[in-house]
């Protein structure tokens, strides 16, 4: 039996056809991204959310059946055709969507995908086109097809009421014109899968959350010249002329001053290291605090007073440095479930002190201190010196640093094995970078996680935040000696 086409597949064609290739035959290659399993998680969690505004809706289960599915959704919306359907199962022509809200109207129904994203994207509209396509083709009468999407101004009252958490589009007529381009994608996703794997340069449909980025990477020569920071017209133009490594860009091509940079180090195989870096670290006086945060943006706001996607912070990390003295560390993580920010700010106001460079990496901590206010106007003024004695080393790095083992980025992940070889976050269990801290937290606060579980995901959850701050203690020291 030949396997349907379903509604995700075709996106993923249109995206990339070697990722479609590759989902169909090599599926072996997958390696599962932390941004995947969150957007999976997110869409789980506002899914049944949306189904909670239709009392009496009836779930087509069968997940893994689809054409029990199939048969169950023809029967209910017969049998029962004033009944609100969710998970509704169609096919025609060989392809497969199940739609996430289907309401009968007056002569008809009211198609409704739920999104968990903050506003309508174009990739919305091509999903939304391949769903009516299917389930007109397969004889129902669609009147309507409106996107849900999360509202981010929605500020939830704790109540347990989200009555006004989405907002519903109608985009009939946007969806309406795309349908004749349905038929030529679906043929398109039969040749690609008809021959052989396609040869797809990585570019920018190779979004980190691509389960198979790792595995095209491989592909790659040790320098590619995606690695120039943000010079996508520049990249596309070497790549036109084959030209696919660093070190193979020919004098005089490179104009932007951090690509050159990038292109002369690459090939000398020589850092470099700007005197002016070194004196104007020396010049930052003692104690020094190196602080981290790690924050959730909930798509479904939990706590009251707080939006869907806000930056909410729940812990930090501080090394304090101070001279001839040995290196100390105090951390913050709300384990309760309960909203961080008050402990948040007056733990970190406690370990500041009031005197002190305050050494961050990026200005996101400037931003989640700034939110705090709105949160603690009590603290203000407080929160406000924090702010003056904030210190962004990215800047100073991106200016006056730079080893090809970089490979383009300046994140403190790829500067720290450059500096001190010794630390890696590949080392860590479970929690190695952002997404999954907060995946890790999630089960923190989950009322359901075991006790083990919780308790080791504590404990992995503050070795990656120390980690952060320790890097940026290791940076300064490697340019500085204390």
């Amino acid at each position: 039996m030949t396997r349907p086409i379903t509604k995700s597949r075709v996106l993923s064609g249109l995206r990339c056809p070697k990722r479609l290739w590759l989902q169909t035959y090599q599926q072996e290659l997958t390696k599962p991204s932390s941004t995947s399993q969150l957007a999976i998680s997110n869409g789980i969690e506002v899914g049944g959310m949306a189904q909670l505004r239709y009392p009496g809706g009836i779930l087509i289960p069968h997940i893994d059946q689809p054409d029990v599915a199939v048969v169950e959704t023809a029967y209910l919306m017969s049998d029962n055709p004033t009944a609100t359907l969710f998970e509704a199962t169609f096919t025609y022509a060989g392809a497969l969507v199940r739609s996430d809200i289907l309401m009968p109207i007056d002569e008809g129904w009211r198609m409704i995908e739920v999104k968990s994203s903050g506003s309508i994207k174009d990739h919305h509209l091509v999903d939304c086109a391949v769903q009516l396509w299917v389930v007109e083709g397969a004889g129902v009468k669609i009147q309507r097809v409106c996107i849900a999407h999360v509202d981010k101004g929605f500020v939830y009252a704790g109540d347990g009421n989200y009555d006004h958490l989405f907002i519903e589009k109608d985009v009939t007529e946007q969806v309406r014109e795309l349908l004749p381009e349905v038929p030529a994608w679906l043929a398109s996703h039969r040749e690609i899968l008809a021959n052989p794997m396609p040869d797809v340069r990585m570019g920018a449909q190779c979004k980190p959350d691509c389960q198979f980025k790792s595995h095209c990477e491989k592909a790659l020569p040790e320098y590619p010249v995606s690695i120039l920071p943000n010079g996508r017209k520049v990249i596309t133009d070497l790549q036109e002329a084959d030209i696919e490594d660093v070190r193979d860009i020919p004098d005089g091509v490179l104009t932007n001053e951090r690509h050159i940079v990038v292109w002369q180090v690459t090939r000398t195989n020589q850092p470099f290291i700007s005197g002016e870096l070194i004196s104007e670290l020396a010049k930052l006086p003692y104690p020094r605090f190196y602080l981290d945060f790690e924050t959730i943006n909930f798509v479904i706001p939990r706590w009251a007073g707080t939006r869907p996607h806000q930056q909410l912070p729940f812990q930090w990390s501080c090394h304090v440095e101070r001279r001839g003295e040995d290196l100390r560390h105090c951390e913050f993580l709300e384990t309760s479930g309960n909203a961080p920010m008050r402990a948040f700010a007056e733990s970190l106001l406690a370990a500041a002190e009031e005197d002190g460079p305050i050494i961050v990496y990026g200005s996101f901590e400037s931003t989640i201190i700034k939110g705090l206010i709105v949160f603690c106007p009590d603290l203000e003024g407080q929160l406000n010196d924090i702010l003056d004695r904030l210190v962004n080393l990215l800047p100073w790095l991106q200016n006056h640093y730079y080893d090809p083992a970089m490979k383009g980025s300046w994140s403190i992940k790829a500067v720290l094995p450059t500096v001190a070889p010794h630390l890696d976050y590949l080392q860590l269990e479970d929690v190695q970078n952002g997404t999954l801290a907060q995946l890790a937290y999630m089960d923190i606060i989950n009322p359901e996680t075991g006790q083990g579980v919780r308790e080791q995901k504590i404990h992995n959850l503050l070795k990656y935040c120390e980690l952060d701050t320790q890097a940026m203690v290791e940076v300064v020291r490697f340019f500085v000696k204390p």
